[in-house]
């Protein structure tokens, strides 16, 4: 099979934390929340930079330049070609790659309770060739949780970008097809994939983990390789209030890859979810070999080299 998609779902357990804040009043810094402020996310913004931050810790080589001045080169640069990238010329215009990567907010899967962490924070001020200490009491709220995310990777386009091709002048311009710009070799796209499932596993880098250490890195993970790119799937995983697996919609999104002619893997840590035995017997049924989480990676590298 060709692999020109894979899909990832994966949760992660946090413990006390506030992994991205939201607008604070006061001396107060929230956590982002939704469904009426009874359970907290992360933003798919804040996920992306903490993906692309884990990346370029491993591979700082192949990162030449930031977000906010890219350069555009996508067949050198990996921020440019995995992150997209906005970039305009005085007088010309502007010059726009979407990103092969598309990737969810952290979604806090329970109701929790919040509570709020006092800080104090010490400086030391210089007034009229004076030092004097100020000391300020900040408030920053936490909370615990199991975050669902997901991240569909475009295989078929890390790499290569295409762009239109006009024939005729004038009222006589006409779309002849595409021209292929920049196409990377099998090998190089390979390594930039293997580059991005790295940092899936070991994705950290979001607000205040010096205060709050906390992972994001999956503890249970369904992986889907695709020869087709679609972004079914990506609500599997979904816990209730209870943190059971929503084990009929699983059942459902298996099924259906498996028709679809997908490889699908499973990565599994125990007790991270409460109804752990059951989904362990649906995965079995559905004769979905049960591994680590590290196994399941390498797994889809080898096949994603075979496939691509």
């Amino acid at each position: 099979m060709q692999v020109k998609c894979i899909c990832l779902t994966w949760l992660a357990r946090a413990d006390l934390s506030n992994l991205n804040s939201g607008e604070g009043s006061g001396n107060l810094t929230e956590l982002k929340t939704y469904d009426r402020g009874r359970k907290p996310y992360v933003s798919g913004q804040a996920t992306r930079t903490a993906l692309f931050e884990t990346m370029a810790r491993s591979h700082p080589e192949h990162f030449k330049c930031t977000a906010e001045l890219p350069c555009a080169d996508v067949e050198n640069c990996w921020g440019c070609d995995l992150r997209g990238y906005l970039a305009t010329e005085e007088g010309v215009g502007g010059d726009r790659r979407w990103s092969p990567l598309k990737v969810s907010p952290g979604m806090g899967q329970i109701p929790a309770e919040i509570v709020t962490d006092l800080l104090t924070r010490a400086s030391v001020v210089q007034k009229e060739g004076k030092e004097s200490k100020d000391n300020r009491i900040a408030h920053v709220q936490l909370t615990e949780n199991i975050y669902k995310f997901s991240l569909v990777i475009d295989t078929a386009n890390v790499g290569r970008v295409q762009v239109p091709k006009i024939e005729g002048k004038g009222n006589k311009q006409r779309f002849a097809g595409w021209d292929t710009a920049v196409d990377i070799s099998p090998e190089q796209r390979i390594e930039r994939i293997n580059a991005v499932l790295d940092a899936v596993f070991n994705l950290s880098g979001f607000a205040k983990q010096a205060r709050a250490s906390a992972s994001m890195a999956p503890e249970v993970i369904l992986i889907s390789l695709q020869p087709t790119y679609n972004q079914r799937g990506i609500k599997a995983l979904e816990l209730n209030a209870e943190g059971e697996v929503n084990l009929q919609k699983l059942q459902s999104m298996i099924e259906e890859h498996k028709a679809m002619g997908c490889d699908v893997l499973f990565g599994h840590t125990p007790g991270v979810v409460a109804n752990d035995q059951q989904l362990v017997e649906l995965l079995e049924k559905q004769n979905i070999e049960i591994m680590p989480v590290y196994a399941a990676f390498n797994k889809a590298k080898n096949m994603l080299a075979a496939g691509v």
